[in-house]
């Protein structure tokens, strides 16, 4: 896990993507602001947390007094080893016997496999009570936290994780974990580093709220 990065103050957000308030707007459903004072600071939101997940199904963690932490990038790989040396040719070993030819087996058709990802993993503490299987809780963004679905095309990726990256997970079949093309921590729209999506076809990039929070929570 990476180190948390510090977001920017509570007062809303403006610039090249407008100023926020508690509404959303644009065409298609997609998201087309940033999250506000006005919006995910409100206590009465029942969303609204100072002790976000640090990651998908992680541990909570406290919110610095200027903002969430958010999960800082993976570290560059190290550089590899020089090559060994090239070992000498070994002498050929003698042609050995024929075997017997084996009896006949009676063995029975093996039974068909279960189809998709297995959803077994054990409930967390999340905003309104424990999150487990088949959702996970996953801070969406700013202190957006949720108890949200996962695994399907444009959702956060489902458990286990990799361990060198906790949000590189898995998906339904015909899915793959890949880069979230709308991650922003600075501001923070949306937290979530990697979604799934079909092959070659990543979400829209429109850089507003995370895609799978304004679908459940407009």
């Amino acid at each position: 896990m990476g180190a948390l990065l510090v977001a920017v103050g509570c007062s809303g957000y403006s610039g090249r993507l407008g100023t926020a308030d508690a509404s959303h707007s644009g065409g298609g459903g997609a998201p087309s602001e940033q999250p506000s004072a006005a919006f995910d600071t409100n206590a009465a939101n029942p969303h609204v947390t100072m002790t976000p997940p640090a990651t998908p199904n992680g541990p909570r963690v406290t919110a610095s007094p200027g903002g969430p932490g958010f999960a800082g990038t993976s570290g560059a790989a190290g550089a590899g080893g020089a090559a060994g040396a090239a070992g000498t040719t070994g002498v050929a070993g003698t042609t050995g016997a024929a075997g017997a030819t084996g009896g006949a087996g009676t063995g029975t058709a093996g039974a068909g496999g279960a189809g998709g990802m297995v959803r077994n993993w054990p409930p967390v503490d999340c905003v309104g009570g424990p999150c487990g299987a088949p959702n996970v809780c996953v801070n969406l963004d700013f202190l957006f936290v949720a108890c949200v679905p996962c695994g399907g095309n444009d959702e956060v990726c489902c458990p286990p994780f990799a361990s060198d990256d906790p949000f590189l997970g898995t998906c339904d079949a015909g899915l793959i974990c890949a880069s979230n093309p709308n991650f922003q921590s600075v501001p923070p729209t949306d937290l979530v580093r990697n979604v799934c999506q079909i092959p070659g076809m990543p979400p829209i990039a429109d850089f507003g709220l995370n895609h799978e929070r304004v679908r459940l929570f407009p």
